[in-house]
Formats: structure tokens, C-alpha cells, sequence
């Protein structure tokens, strides 16, 4: 069975356990099963896919030749699975540590990861992104971030003030108003890159994800 396989196999068997769950406990959510489906749905699958494809040819032993790669962290990580995609084309001594402040997200990203000794390096951790992520800002080589339309802009300002000037960024946003948690989406792909005002940006790209979202991206120091 492949690593994706087994991914869904969990997702289902996951969903299956909170299913059963709920007959008997009333405070079960039931609408988190629909989450963990959508969460490895295609578009899910294919945006952060197209993160991992892109990213890993600038993760060389010459780009990180002085601070070598060692922690990698995931900023609103959701239920891990671009951790998991990441996995397979990184060294499993590097380590990712998956922050989301939703305790359920650590749950389940353990439960979608069952089953592959790939992931022992693949931590998740119960936080707020930001609060983490200050506690030890230095200790990070690269830091990824995928959902930079639900933060604020000055969150996102001070996670690039606190990172070391080495470290890279892998951030994706969108153009996608129309979502009321999206409270930092852009117009355009250059709106979104002069933002961050990075001091160096080395790959900059937009996908379209359907008609009424573009997904952008970045990767830069």
C-alpha cells in the first residue's frame, strides 16, 4: 500500500471512529469527519503537492551549507498532510513540527499518520502558531505556511522580523475575498510577494485552483 493509500485508508477509518463515537456521545461533531475528507480532498492534495514539488529542489545541501537543515516548521497545519507529502522527499532526521492551535488537529494528524515509521520525526503540537513559533524563532531553517489568508498582516510581518536572516519561507495565500476567515487574501501574485518585502525572493508562482481562486506562492529569505 502506498504512503497516499494509507493516508486515506486513515482518513476513512477516522471518520468511521467518529461516526460510531457519536451514537453514543452527543458531543461528538459529526462535522469533523466531512473536515478530515477535505482536508486530503484533490484540491487539498494538489496545492500542497504543487508546495512540496516546487520547494524541494531549493532545499540543497548548498543552500543550507552554513545553518544546515534541521527543523522545519508548518504554520497552521492543519491535520499534517503537508508534512506527510514533505516527508517523502526530505531526509527523516530532519524534523517538522506541525503547529496548529486546534488540539484536534494533533489527534487526528497522528491518526492520518499511523501506520508509517516515515513520519517518527513528524511532530504535532497543540499552540498557537505564532506563540510557538517565538519561542524558539532561531532554531528553524525554514518555515512554511500555507494559510497566510487567515492571519493577520502584522503576524506575518513579525514571524519574518523574528526569523533569522537565513532562514527561508515557503508561504502561500490567495485571491479568494469571498471566505469570512480569509482576512488577508490579495489580488495578485506581485500584491501578495511585495507584502512580505522579503529581502530576497527566489521562486515566486500562482496556481489556479477553480474559477474564483488563484493560490499563491513564494519561496525567499
Amino acid at each position: 500500500m502506498s504512503y497516499l493509500e494509507t493516508i486515506y485508508k486513515n482518513a476513512l477509518n477516522a471518520c468511521e471512529d467518529i461516526y460510531r463515537e457519536s451514537q453514543y456521545n452527543k458531543d461528538v461533531d459529526l462535522y469533523r469527519s466531512y473536515d478530515i475528507i477535505n482536508s486530503v480532498n484533490e484540491t487539498q492534495l494538489k496545492g500542497k503537492q504543487w508546495l512540496v514539488d516546487t520547494l524541494v529542489p531549493f532545499l540543497t545541501d548548498e543552500q543550507f551549507e552554513y545553518n544546515p537543515l534541521r527543523d522545519i516548521i508548518i504554520l497552521g497545519s492543519w491535520y499534517g498532510l503537508n508534512g506527510m507529502l514533505l516527508r517523502q522527499k526530505i531526509d527523516n532526521d530532519i524534523n517538522i513540527w506541525n503547529v496548529d492551535t486546534d488540539p484536534w488537529c494533533e489527534h487526528y494528524t497522528n491518526i492520518l499518520q499511523a501506520g508509517n515509521n516515515d513520519y517518527k520525526n513528524n511532530h504535532s503540537i497543540t499552540d498557537d502558531a505564532l506563540d510557538y513559533f517565538f519561542t524558539r524563532a532561531d532554531a528553524y531553517q525554514l518555515i512554511i505556511n500555507t494559510s497566510c489568508e487567515h492571519m493577520e498582516p502584522d503576524d506575518i510581518r513579525l514571524i519574518l522580523g523574528a526569523k533569522t536572516r537565513e532562514t527561508m519561507i515557503c508561504f502561500q495565500s490567495n485571491n479568494y475575498h469571498s471566505i469570512q476567515s480569509h482576512i488577508n487574501t490579495h489580488n495578485s501574485l506581485d500584491e501578495f510577494v511585495e507584502s512580505l518585502d522579503l529581502a530576497g525572493v527566489m521562486w515566486k508562482g500562482e496556481m489556479q485552483v477553480n474559477e474564483e481562486c488563484t493560490r499563491y506562492m513564494v519561496i525567499g529569505v
